[in-house]
């Protein structure tokens, strides 16, 4: 984590391949509790994070949660900095490419 309390691509990737709830929630900025209520509910899995349950604890795919923040195997430019993919939104909106 960077010393303005940021995660970074880089501090999240030296996390290793698993984490935990509460580490997850710090990523995103919520509490440890709202972590495990998302977790329990399957909130974390319909915006893409992978959680696996183990017993009564939970783990997290960290390269899930790069993809999510769109870190993933493209480096570690942000979405807005990447060219769009060919035949997204973007693309076909930008003038003078025909459909």
């Amino acid at each position: 984590m960077a010393s303005n309390g940021t995660w970074t691509p880089e501090a999240i990737r030296a996390l290793g391949p698993t984490t935990d709830l509460p580490t997850l929630g710090t990523i995103f900025k919520c509490s440890r509790w709202k972590s495990y209520q998302m977790a329990r509910q399957g909130e974390w899995e319909r915006v893409g994070i992978k959680v696996i349950p183990i017993g009564s604890k939970y783990r997290v795919v960290v390269q899930s949660i790069l993809d999510v923040l769109g870190y993933g195997d493209a480096g570690t430019q942000p979405p807005s900095a990447r060219p769009p993919r060919a035949g997204s939104a973007e693309t076909a909106s930008r003038p003078g490419q025909g459909r």
